[in-house]
């Protein structure tokens, strides 16, 4: 199972007066990193939030907004009555003149809430359950995301094994092609200058061609990377990071096949290989 790194998820909630918004978009990062606005009042609760998300989330950059609003009724706030007459007092003594009322409700602790916790912490069971409505939601689209790659990925393991297939059907030829062109320079040498030579000579040299350009042990290793890709892209989990290590050994073996292949058709098979195996390591980049 395949999880992007990218998704979205929206999830609003409303009792008692209060009104929950959560929003959640996550982009790519080689790790896991959460960055979370929410009211100050909040502050408390973040750390649950955050132990929400990592439970779920294991790469990226998660973006999360929670926004609350709460209606305001008239028993919600009391005015402290004492408090307010001391202000107008000292005020009034200091400027000799009338303080107007609207002037003396600004100042602090005139006016106090009738909740003994801060209005957003009330509702904090609301919250957090509406940050995991809208994680489920953004889990959902990771995933249907992750369908959507495992199916592209499918697609470019099947092209990387035909064009293995065809390296490997061409190899043997590589060594008999050689062979025939060493043997008729040879000859003409040869037959130009009077000068003999041993089939050992020649078979020598041909072994060691043969040695040199033998592409047998890269594409068995390709073989065992492909098996091992679809074994861990099948798996339970998504492991985006071993998917990315397993693509940089299908390169160097791809490479190395390049190099020691010396014929114009591998060549062409290597470079089209390349081509299959860059667009699965694009892919790679998006997967959890």
């Amino acid at each position: 199972m395949l999880l992007s790194m990218t998704g979205q998820g929206v999830a609003n909630a409303t009792t008692n007066g209060a009104t929950v918004t959560v929003e959640m978009r996550a982009v790519n990062n080689r790790h896991l990193k959460i960055n979370l606005r929410s009211p100050d009042s909040l502050i408390t609760l973040e750390s649950v939030v955050e132990k929400q998300i990592r439970a779920s989330v294991g790469r990226g950059t998660v973006n999360v907004n929670i926004k609350v609003h709460k209606e305001t009724r008239a028993d919600d706030y009391a005015i402290d009555t004492a408090l307010l007459d001391s202000y107008r007092r000292q005020l009034e003594t200091e400027s000799r003149s009338e303080i107007p009322l609207e002037a003396l409700l600004t100042l602090p602790g005139v006016v106090k809430s009738s909740d003994a916790q801060s209005p957003h912490a009330a509702h904090s069971e609301l919250i957090v359950n509406t940050v995991a409505d809208a994680l489920e939601q953004f889990n959902h689209m990771r995933m249907t995301e992750g369908e959507a790659l495992a199916n592209d990925l499918d697609n470019q393991l099947q092209k990387l094994t035909i064009l293995i297939q065809s390296i490997r059907e061409r190899a043997p030829a590589v060594v008999l092609n050689y062979s025939e062109r060493l043997t008729d320079k040879l000859n003409q040498l040869l037959e130009k200058h009077a000068v003999t030579l041993s089939d050992a000579d020649l078979t020598r040299e041909i072994g060691v061609f043969a040695d040199r350009c033998d592409i047998t042990e890269e594409v068995v290793r390709l073989d065992s990377h492909i098996s091992q890709f679809l074994e861990v892209m099948n798996g339970n989990t998504s492991q985006g990071r071993k998917l990315d290590f397993i693509t940089q050994e299908l390169f160097r073996e791809i490479n190395t096949i390049g190099s020691k292949a010396n014929d114009a058709s591998i060549a062409s098979h290597v470079v089209e290989a390349k081509t299959v195996i860059e667009r699965i390591r694009e892919q790679v980049q998006n997967i959890e």
